[in-house]
């Protein structure tokens, strides 16, 4: 197999950048118009039919898993080819395959049912909806693809027997048949249908692939009853990875550009991340680790990208699974693309959303450390909008209906919001009596726009529900209720529809909180307005308050009371999602999902954005993700945690905790159990999340200089992996930096 793990490995450092699947391309080009005289879902499905049936299908001796593709660097003709086709208004990914990611799928429906099953199903509706005309169409377009995905794997089928694999080939055959009856026919069918998806349907995916150690373990137990061996399965999985790794292209997608990304154009899934969810908690409550989550657990390969491996922990796990955690720390210190999620928090977030229990367990993470509700829940932000289904909309309805889907009033986050509302507290001239008066003033600000989010939401979905079988989607054809009800997931069909909501730069918000309580409040050194001319001055001549702003101890050391403000701000901000959310949620099932996350835009945000009072000059990054300020953790790596531990974290349903430490700090076996007993007690302790880099900091700047000598060195961005030398020179500094606190 690790010839296999090579390949991949090589796929994600060596491919052209400008790699493109041209191929991909050119049969949709040639299908532009062919079907434009039918309605969405039979176009659909025409679309699909005619190019799984002319597009590649390579296969390479020792794959195990089939399903791969060609991209290549093109030639002129190639390339103005592909440049024609973006610019095209009316190209298929326009007009027909609109894009849904940063979703889950029925996994564990597709597996019982297989292919056969979902199209039985889709036939029976058919009969049930016959009354309905735009109903019948969308069943019509799932029955059409679903021949098509059939069609496509045997063709695949056929292939393999020509060069001799025969085993690849009846296992293609067998699940273009029936459901899955072993281990290997159910991992290969749930690559196909995660690999048509990722490779030809959506742009930047960020598909959850599912709890595989949860939905597979039946059918691995059944194979073990037959004498399949552990290692039998281990080398399937070993190659289901790989072969998530060969549909990627370079760069990375936050901060990159055209001179250092191949971009989602040429290579849909090209920095996506797919994220497999192991462990965690079952349906009751009870630990659901099994003996298929340590060999998912094993398998992950050092220097892959993905499948991002999200490890749902449960308040024990540790100690009742010590094979497990000993696998998964060993991982963590090779800087594996793997994260820990607390299980208890994040299910006990969304149940104060107003999400009843049975829903709440359903949650996954996609994307970039992004909560979901499960396979019968629509992100509202990655979905067809109102346009799409109610095309007789006047142009001022669709402007009108047009939802803004930012996480925050400004364009500079929350702490230029804080900004704004200390201003407004002192344009009277008077200074407020409290620090409560500038919670109150912030919280307006932010009160007033989950107002305005969430109305424009609710509008938003009405509008889609005119017409919702108006569309179908890849998505549609592999949940239940859409199928059932002959309506779009992104319109009616979903259980919950909800969008993100973050506090952007948390620990920015709560040191500006707690540095102006502090200087102006408890020591009463300065006014307001004396604060804001510092800032407004970049803190030139006013050397004075930059240091003792400078001096105040910030969230991260330990400190009481920057842990107070920490604590203080989260509570008001998760009481306000949850207020502004419960009646939506109990009226139309839409919900916010309460986070910290920013991704990388604390970095574009903090360039955009004069100085603040947290000492911070203007232009410098702000925090990222539940991190602290570079600089704030001056109790070590234990005061971090301790900070943290000090916040109400089961109130969030997502938020990074990047945590980077130095191979020589945690050496051999002593240093993989340091690290677990760090990691466990964290997360017994309440932690809601973390994901390690293990890496020199000599080591990554001597990869600035050498990149021919680093090009495996693979980081922790935030809720997913990139090569570093990959990286514009900012986000490589940034780390370097981000690795020395």
């Amino acid at each position: 197999m690790m010839t296999n793990v090579e390949e991949a490995r090589r796929a994600l450092t060596e491919k052209p950048l400008k790699a493109t699947s041209i191929n991909r391309i050119r049969v949709l080009n040639a299908l532009r118009d062919k079907y434009s005289h039918l309605p969405q879902p039979l176009r659909f499905a025409g679309v699909m039919r005619d190019f799984l049936s002319e597009i590649d299908i390579p296969l390479e001796e020792g794959d195990i898993i089939a399903g791969r593709y060609v991209d290549k660097a093109t030639d002129d003709e190639e390339e103005r080819l592909y440049e024609k086709f973006i610019r095209d208004g009316g190209n298929a990914y326009k007009t027909t395959l609109f894009e849904t990611g940063h979703c889950t799928l029925d996994w564990e429906d597709l597996v019982k049912s297989g292919l056969t099953g979902l199209k039985a199903r889709a036939l029976k509706s058919l009969e049930a909806h016959a009354g309905d005309r735009d109903a019948c169409d969308f069943l019509k377009g799932a029955i059409g693809f679903y021949d098509a995905v059939i069609g496509f794997i045997r063709r695949y089928a056929e292939e393999a027997d020509k060069t001799g694999m025969s085993e690849v080939a009846g296992v293609l055959r067998a699940i273009s048949q029936r459901a899955p009856d072993s281990f290997y026919e159910a991992l290969q069918l749930c690559w196909m249908v995660a690999f048509i998806d990722c490779a030809y349907i959506t742009a930047n995916p960020t598909l959850s692939v599912g709890r595989l150690d949860v939905i597979l373990y039946p059918l691995y137990l059944k194979d073990k009853h037959r004498g399949v061996s552990d290692e039998r399965i281990k080398e399937i999985i070993v190659d289901y990875y790989c072969k998530h790794n060969l549909i990627m292209g370079r760069g990375e997608h936050q901060l990159g550009d055209e001179s250092n990304t191949t971009g989602w154009d040429r290579i849909l899934n090209f920095d996506a991340p797919q994220y497999l969810h192991i462990a965690g908690t079952d349906a009751d409550g009870k630990p659901a680790v099994n003996r298929l989550t340590e060999l998912f657990a094993e398998c992950i390969c050092p220097g892959l990208k993905n499948p991002v491996t999200v490890v749902r922990y449960y308040k024990g796990m540790a100690q009742d699974h010590p094979r497990l955690w000993k696998t998964l720390m060993e991982k963590s210190l090779k800087s594996c693309s793997l994260m820990f999620y607390n299980d208890n928090d994040v299910i006990e977030a969304l149940m104060r959303m107003g999400v009843p229990e049975a829903d709440a367990r359903e949650y996954e993470h996609f994307g970039c450390n992004w909560a979901s509700l499960g396979k019968n829940s629509c992100w509202m932000a990655s979905s067809p909008r109102s346009k799409h289904f109610s095309p007789e909309l006047s142009d001022e309805e669709k402007k009108e209906f047009a939802i803004n889907y930012h996480r925050s009033n400004l364009p500079n986050g929350w702490v230029d919001d804080f900004i704004k509302a200390v201003r407004k507290l002192t344009e009277s001239g008077a200074q407020p009596d409290s620090i409560e008066a500038v919670y109150d003033g912030f919280f307006d600000r932010m009160s007033a726009f989950f107002d305005y989010k969430l109305d424009n939401l609710k509008r938003e979905l009405d509008a889609r529900c005119k017409h919702p079988s108006a569309i179908i989607t890849y998505g549609d054809c592999f949940r239940v209720p859409p199928i059932e009800q002959g309506a779009a997931n992104n319109a009616s069909a979903a259980k919950w529809h909800f969008e993100i909501q973050t506090l952007m730069c948390f620990a920015s918000v709560a040191d500006n909180f707690t540095v102006v309580d502090k200087l102006v409040y408890r020591d009463g050194k300065y006014t307001l307005k004396q604060l804001l001319e510092a800032i407004d001055a970049d803190y030139v001549g006013y050397d004075e308050i930059f240091a003792a702003a400078k001096a105040v101890p910030k969230f991260g050391s330990d400190d009481s009371l920057s842990n107070y403000h920490a604590a203080k701000l989260l509570t008001r901000y998760t009481d306000l999602v949850r207020d502004k959310t419960l009646p939506y949620a109990e009226k139309y099932r839409i919900a916010l999902m309460p986070s910290v996350q920013s991704d990388t835009r604390n970095i574009v945000m903090g360039a955009g954005c004069g100085a603040s009072f947290d000492a911070r000059k203007a232009g410098e990054p702000f925090s990222q993700n539940s991190r602290p300020s570079f600089g704030a953790c001056t109790s070590g790596f234990t005061g971090m945690l301790m900070s943290l531990l000090a916040l109400p974290m089961n109130r969030l349903a997502s938020g990074s905790l990047n945590v980077d430490i130095q191979p020589k700090d945690y050496p051999g076996e002593e240093g993989v159990k340091m690290l677990g007993r760090i990691a466990a007690a964290y997360f017994d302790n309440g932690g809601l999340h973390m994901q390690i880099s293990c890496l020199s900091v000599d080591e990554l700047k001597d990869a600035q200089l050498h990149p021919e000598r680093h090009r495996d060195l693979m980081v922790r961005v935030t809720g997913y992996s990139g090569v570093f030398v990959d990286m514009g020179r900012d986000v490589q500094n940034y780390i370097i930096e981000r690795m020395q606190q």
